[in-house]
């Protein structure tokens, strides 16, 4: 009895040194947050089809990079990772295989291809990755070999940042850009919300932002043939200016044409806007994020389809997606990194969309809307914009472009299943 009584002691005294000499015990040491930044270009030779606006747009030239940036984050016990692609559009021959390589290649049973999230920018002087924009309206646009290119360097991205990652903590700010974007349908359905994630180091130095704001990448119209990130590119500059680390622009819901006021179409105004935009951010308090938790849900859902275009894009062999039949199926994710959260959105969805999203969240911290998310199904509008089109600006041209009426609906419900009470 005396024995076992010392023993006890011992093992007692022991676990007391350990803990009072700094050293974590495994169960503290699982749940702390890694994290890891990194990106690659994708910027394609000239003569490669832009998608947006016109038909036979190629690039003549290139005024700025183009990037696959991605941010692993890592408690242990499982990982994600978000990888932003410069890009008008993905899909899911583009999302599927990049989330399977990046996973591949991180060998890591932490990151299964689940936990990997796509997003595209949706910036219209960079290459069609749907296939509608070619030559004219019945050949494709679509450069499979770019296309494997992008396949590629993300999951390249993804790996790098897994082999960056280390402690890390995260701060989020909270704050409103105004003045340079308008909702050119309903003007007065608007969300100017900026919401920011930043990860910083054991030496308290930036590794990665992510900004998400919802603003179409369009002060480039049609007759720019240089490839670009849009005001994007502004939005990366003005922040490598203030912050080192990797800075990734999170699309928000753009889908009732929120679009950057154009008194002209130049890189001048993208410059102005990106650092409007960066202001916001910087000028913005930063706050502690609670929590190391990672989890990642997603969900698989069939969208009425009602549009014969998108039928017809099928019909012209425009791309490798069956749109072919009375459903799309597409897919929603829901995903948490301590108290911060995110949905994503599969195509161009309405503010209102976002709005009903965020009440689903449960947490306290700062929530997410990832328009063009894992997918880009056109515009999901609301059921009036079916019903008052001509009361509605431009929505004559939004519905043409969309799966159909039900499709904000359907899409609301499977969100809603996919976020729960967590």
């Amino acid at each position: 009895m005396e024995t076992s009584l010392f023993r006890t002691g011992q093992a007692l005294c022991l676990l007391l040194a350990i803990f009072t000499s700094g050293v974590m015990g495994a169960d503290e040491m699982s749940s702390a947050l890694r994290v890891g930044a990194a990106s690659v270009t994708i910027t394609p030779e000239p003569g490669i089809f832009l998608g947006g606006y016109d038909y036979n747009r190629r690039a003549t030239g290139t005024h700025d990079d183009l990037y696959a940036k991605a941010v692993v984050f890592e408690n242990g016990e499982t990982a994600l990772a978000l990888v932003v692609l410069d890009a008008l559009s993905v899909q899911p021959f583009i999302t599927q295989p990049i989330a399977k390589e990046a996973s591949a290649k991180v060998n890591s049973a932490l990151l299964p291809p689940s936990n990997v999230i796509v997003q595209a920018t949706h910036t219209h002087a960079a290459p069609d990755l749907t296939g509608i924009y070619g030559p004219d309206p019945t050949h494709s646009g679509l450069d499979m070999g770019y296309v494997n290119r992008v396949i590629s360097a993300a999951s390249d991205a993804v790996k790098s940042a897994w082999e960056n990652r280390g402690p890390s903590s995260l701060y989020w700010r909270q704050a409103e850009c105004r003045g340079w974007v308008d909702n050119d349908s309903e003007p007065d359905i608007l969300d100017p919300s900026v919401t920011v994630l930043e990860v910083r180091n054991e030496q308290g130095k930036t590794v990665a932002t992510l900004t998400n704001f919802a603003a179409h990448p369009t002060v480039l119209d049609g007759d720019n043939t240089l490839i670009s990130a849009d005001w994007v590119w502004g939005f990366y500059t003005a922040m490598s200016r203030s912050l080192p680390g990797e800075h990734l622009f999170l699309q928000g819901a753009i889908g009732a044409w929120i679009q950057p006021k154009t008194p002209d179409h130049t890189f001048e105004r993208c410059a102005k806007y990106g650092e409007s935009l960066a202001a916001a951010v910087l000028g913005a308090q930063p706050r502690p994020l609670e929590g190391t938790r990672i989890a990642v849900r997603r969900q698989t859902v069939k969208l009425p389809l009602r549009n014969e275009t998108f039928r017809q894009m099928t019909q012209l062999g425009l791309s490798p997606r069956d749109l072919s039949g009375e459903t799309v199926e597409t897919e929603v994710a829901w995903f948490r990194i301590g108290d911060a959260e995110f949905a994503t959105h599969p195509g161009e969805t309405a503010p209102e969309f976002a709005e009903a999203t965020r009440k689903m969240m449960r947490t306290s911290g700062p929530k997410f809307i990832l328009g063009l998310g894992l997918d880009h199904l056109g515009y999901i509008v609301p059921v009036r914009y079916f019903d008052r089109t001509s009361e509605i600006k431009f929505a004559d041209y939004l519905i043409s472009m969309s799966p159909g009426r039900d499709a904000g609906e359907v899409m609301l419900a499977a969100l809603k299943q996919v976020v729960g009470e967590d």
